[in-house]
């Protein structure tokens, strides 16, 4: 059905060959809007969704833009984790997800939670692979880096890759829950 209507949408567009001015606007009543949280969570629903169709297809087209969003997901989750726990971002992190994480159990650590753990440690180890992997956040993004190199292509075991996103935007759910006594 979706591909019917897909063909349905460009059967139109050649036939009207309309001027689409207004596809984006301002909705004031958008229930993400200023929301960290809310945002965070379509992102991972927006994840969960395409890598579903991932799975189903296997010629790997789906691999890059399923990882763009992994990582754009993640980044979400501990920002909104973040913000969620003291209201602001320090610095500029940017999109340095070894930075953020970091600040995060900074503030848990400043209101005496104790990450030190196994499965603290595997978060971080997780998040300092993806960082190292794609340090600035355009490798899952484009097919070069910014001065022209190609990226070398990339290997996704597509379960391992859910089983480490459950793992971190969990944890870092999970650790806004505690310090707030939602546990």
């Amino acid at each position: 059905m979706t591909r019917q209507h897909r063909e349905a949408l460009v059967d139109h567009i050649v036939s009207t060959q309309p001027t689409l001015l207004k596809f984006l606007r301002n909705r004031s009543e958008d229930m993400l809007a200023g929301s960290w949280d809310l945002v965070s969570y379509s992102f991972q629903h927006g994840f969960e969704a395409l890598w579903d169709l991932a799975r189903a297809d296997h010629s790997g087209l789906l691999n890059l833009p399923l990882l763009s969003l992994w990582r754009q997901s993640v980044e979400l989750t501990i920002k909104s984790a973040i913000i969620a726990l003291a209201g602001r971002i320090d610095g500029n992190p940017g999109h340095n997800l070894h930075a953020l994480f970091r600040q995060l159990v900074d503030l848990r650590a400043a209101e005496g939670c104790c990450d030190d753990d196994h499965l603290a440690r595997n978060v971080q180890g997780m998040i300092t692979q993806v960082q190292t992997f794609d340090p600035s956040a355009v490798r899952f993004r484009y097919p070069a880096d910014r001065i022209g190199k190609p990226f070398d292509g990339i290997a996704v075991d597509l379960d391992e890759l859910f089983q480490a996103y459950w793992i971190i935007t969990s944890w870092c759910e999970g650790a806004v829950m505690e310090m707030r006594g939602d546990t």
